[in-house]
């Protein structure tokens, strides 16, 4: 049966002015709009669509750059082969790319390891300088905010935006951060349209898949954009955030993504960044010492066009060479810095840097500087409970010790959610696994011994609420001392569990009365 509306319109997002469409050739001036069919005044179909307008931005030069960041939350390396090989033939085949093998996350989850890449500190540290009141992010110094002043036009956008980076749990901006934000068009779509809901996220906006919305509009942003510099980032979590196997619906929909940009010259004047936050955190991979080391080792592909090879050929080397190095998101951090102005990638400068490093250690150091190869995770700000490069074997959950280290690990929860009478107390049900890292250090103690300390990585689950924990726990062995190293890590979801407390991280634990 032929459908025919009496009335097709589309409405401006901000005004609410509806404007009819009459023929095939309307020019849509909009940023976001809503289309909708009627017929004698009902709805029948409706649908969102973004199209990012070209702000004006400096002139795309010879022998210039536009960087554009596209990130797949929760995506291990390995999991990117298993899951997107045709994503990754792409990349190793037909384009110019650098993959680090190396990569090594710094944080828990999505936020504490994307504020380093984007402003180069800790959450502690922005806690302190720039993310005080509020719970607003205006005042911190984004990357996006040095290109700016650079006269480069800006974009931002996530999907699964309820959870997003700067939205779960927080308020965001007061003002708009870049050129192109699609927060509110993300979040009212999927709101609107939003189906096939699994745990945290929507997979589709109507009969679209959300990554396909979220593609449609960086394909718009980035080829529209092409005659001037641009920033931009774009961030999807819906098929990837919650289940080990649906990124590989990802994979066709990306590649033919990439093959347009080709297509329309774009990895030639674009240094593109394709990379992940972490691994997956929960479910039954997530229980194994395969899984365990997943989460800890993200992708990142850097790939630049052939004339920038040949132009930085000293600074490739060195990106080359840092690929099996271990390196962190404060590394992409000040790599994104150097790409603001590429004098900083001439040779001679980066002689005279690479000098200049030798003499003082750093914790982010740019890709394109020579990662030193002994460096240890201490040097690149990673903690003992994320850094992949010790080496562990199963202990037995009997071991007396290991008992000790689980108890410390359930009263250091406890200890968390003191002030909040709203959260049970936690009980420990069961110890579920344990491994051990054996530790030698010297330490100044008053009598100037030697103190020996043993490292158990133990996962429990506790009642009430059946939460699966893991965490590294560091015995002193003198001090009979058992202490918590870094964050404690939730292995399954907890749903509404803990709809009682906002605090974005004690949310992990909180089992509400």
């Amino acid at each position: 049966m032929k459908l025919s509306c009496s009335s097709v319109k589309i409405r401006d997002w901000f005004s609410s002015k509806d404007i009819e469409i009459k023929n095939r050739t309307t020019i849509v001036n909009e940023e976001f709009i809503k289309v909708f069919c009627e017929i004698k005044n009902e709805t029948i179909y409706k649908d969102y669509f973004a199209f990012p307008q070209s702000r004006k931005g400096r002139h795309r030069e010879h022998n210039t750059v536009s960087i554009s960041l596209i990130g797949f939350d929760s995506v291990s390396r390995l999991n990117l082969l298993r899951q997107m090989p045709r994503t990754v033939a792409f990349l190793k085949e037909k384009v110019i790319s650098v993959e680090m093998l190396g990569y090594n996350k710094v944080g828990d989850n999505t936020f504490p390891n994307m504020i380093p890449v984007l402003v180069g500190r800790t959450v502690e540290e922005i806690k302190e300088t720039c993310w005080r009141q509020e719970n607003i992010f205006d005042n911190c110094s984004f990357i996006w905010n040095k290109y700016k002043e650079s006269n480069f036009s800006t974009a931002y956008y996530e999907d699964a935006t309820w959870m997003g980076l700067f939205n779960y749990q927080k308020y965001g901006f007061r003002k708009q951060p870049t050129d192109f934000y699609g927060q509110i068009f993300s979040l009212t779509a999927e709101n609107d349209l939003g189906c096939d809901k699994r745990l945290n996220a929507h997979l589709c906006i109507g009969n679209r898949m959300v990554l396909s919305v979220l593609l449609e509009s960086a394909s718009r942003y980035i080829i529209g954009s092409r005659d001037m510099l641009t920033w931009s980032m774009f961030w999807t979590s819906s098929l990837t955030h919650d289940y080990l196997n649906l990124p590989r619906l990802a994979d066709l929909p990306f590649v033919d993504f990439m093959e347009n940009l080709f297509n329309n010259d774009i990895f030639n004047s674009t240094i593109f960044i394709f990379m992940s936050d972490h691994g997956i955190r929960w479910g039954g991979i997530r229980s194994t010492y395969q899984g365990y080391m997943e989460e800890r080792l993200p992708f990142l592909f850097i790939s630049f066009p052939e004339w920038f090879r040949n132009t930085y050929q000293l600074a490739i080397r060195n990106l080359k060479a840092n690929r099996r190095r271990l390196t962190t998101h404060f590394d992409l951090h000040e790599t994104l810095l150097d790409l603001v102005d590429l004098n900083n990638l001439q040779d001679e400068v980066i002689i005279e840097r690479t000098n200049f490093l030798y003499h003082n250690a750093r914790r982010g150091i740019s890709l394109f500087l020579p990662i030193p190869e002994n460096r240890t995770c201490e040097d690149a700000g990673i903690t003992e409970n994320w850094c992949t490069c010790y080496t562990s074997k199963s202990v037995s959950v009997s071991n007396p010790m290991v008992k000790q280290a689980a108890l410390a690990l359930v009263n250091f929860m406890n200890s968390l959610l003191d002030n909040h009478r709203e959260c049970s107390q936690l009980n420990l049900h069961e110890i579920v696994s344990a491994r051990i890292e054996q530790l030698m250090s010297t330490e100044e103690s008053n009598d100037s011994i030697n103190t020996k300390s043993t490292d158990y990585i133990v996962t429990v689950n506790t009642e009430p609420g059946n939460g699966v924990f893991e965490a590294t726990v560091r015995h002193r062995i003198f001090s009979e001392d058992y202490t918590v190293i870094g964050d404690v890590s939730r292995l399954n979801t907890y749903g509404d569990q803990s709809k009682c407390i906002s605090h974005y991280m004690l949310k992990l634990y909180c089992f509400c009365i």
